[in-house]
């Protein structure tokens, strides 16, 4: 675990992977720095391709990533976060092409912490949440096929749990286009959101969110040291079934997140917060391919996660959900506040054909 003042606020990060109890190699990766400027920097990445193809994708967005948003800390910090994962698709399109490795890519979420405030880009299915006294105060919305069936309303919280295409990207780094044919845009939060004192802030591969529940996630890290948590979070995965890799960066201003308060209601829980996500940059999918794509659009087989037996919640945690948790949780993450990516996406629109549907593994 390390910790530190940044701009006079207190941020301790620990980072917990374990390749699980399924798979027999570990495509996640991950990385934090404290930059020169006193910010923390914190990436995890969910490769996919197979053996090998998704390690060397993942540990490539990191490295990237990373150098792009260390290279000058004095420019804003979404520019840099935008600049490294488009940087970042491009360098593993490369190594794709290089090496033969159809289909080689990964999800990425990452955040730049600036005392209190933290900017967050993201590209797939990886997450962050924000954590206080135990209970969600928010969290990002994924890169996912099912994520737009929830926006559209085709689907409830409920299905979206053990959807059949739960596995199906929108986007992810080291593809060309995303699934409606416009060139890859990394998703940047226009705004940061802001931390108190004792916040948790958890980032994670899918393999921990697939298994956990968001509301046992919260109430997990309460009361915890970023290490204690970490590592509880990532054998939890591991004890539901592990069926994938797991990876889990937990930061904390300060040195032990608050205790979980079962009274707890934050703002955005009230009614009104559900009509509309705030800044969600909400996809639309028409006549598209149900075939995963690779990078250079052509067809190759499709990939679903191993079917995985439910197993009961941890002795720890209560039997049900509480109520005041129990309607997912979702908030938005925001459009692009990057100057000038509107008008390049709308230039591009036209050469871009249909892409597919990214399958996940």
């Amino acid at each position: 675990m390390s910790s530190r003042l940044s701009f006079g606020f207190p941020l301790s990060v620990a980072v917990r992977t374990d390749v699980g109890r399924v798979r027999t190699n570990n495509e996640d990766s991950h990385g934090h720095a404290w930059l020169d400027d006193g910010s923390l920097f914190v990436i995890v990445a969910d490769g996919m391709g197979g053996h090998e193809a998704g390690e060397v994708a993942s540990g490539l967005a990191v490295r990237v990533v990373e150098e792009i948003v260390g290279n000058d800390t004095s420019a804003d910090p979404r520019e840099r976060l935008y600049n490294g994962l488009l940087e970042a698709n491009e360098e593993i399109l490369r190594e794709g092409r290089a090496s033969n490795t159809s289909g080689m890519g990964t999800t990425a979420i990452t955040g730049v912490f600036k005392g209190p405030e933290i900017y967050i880009g993201q590209v797939g299915d990886s997450r962050l949440f924000h954590i206080r006294k135990g209970q969600l105060v928010w969290r990002t919305l994924d890169h996912t096929r099912v994520q737009m069936l929830l926006d559209t309303g085709e689907i409830s919280e409920e299905e979206a749990r053990s959807h059949p295409e739960s596995g199906m990207l929108t986007r992810a780094l080291g593809h060309s286009r995303m699934a409606d044919g416009r060139t890859l845009v990394p998703d940047v939060l226009d705004e940061p959101i802001e931390i108190a004192e004792d916040d948790t802030v958890v980032l994670s591969s899918d393999g921990l969110h697939d298994l956990l529940e968001d509301w046992e996630i919260a109430q997990m890290v309460a009361g915890r040291t970023a290490a204690e948590a970490a590592e509880l979070l990532v054998e939890a995965a591991c004890d539901r079934g592990g069926h994938d890799n797991v990876t889990v960066a937990v930061v904390i201003a300060g040195t032990r997140g608050q205790d979980y308060d079962p009274d707890f209601e934050p703002d955005w829980q009230q009614e009104d917060a559900w009509d509309e996500p705030p800044g969600h940059a909400e996809e639309t999918y028409d006549d598209l391919p149900s075939e995963m794509g690779d990078p250079e659009d052509t067809e190759v087989e499709l990939r679903t996660e191993p079917e995985v037996e439910a197993v009961s919640p941890v002795a720890m945690l209560a039997a049900s959900e509480p109520e005041a948790n129990g309607r997912g949780m979702f908030m938005g993450i925001a459009a692009l506040g990057v100057v000038g990516v509107g008008a390049l996406v709308v230039a591009l629109l036209a050469a871009a054909g249909l892409g597919a549907w990214y399958a996940f593994g």
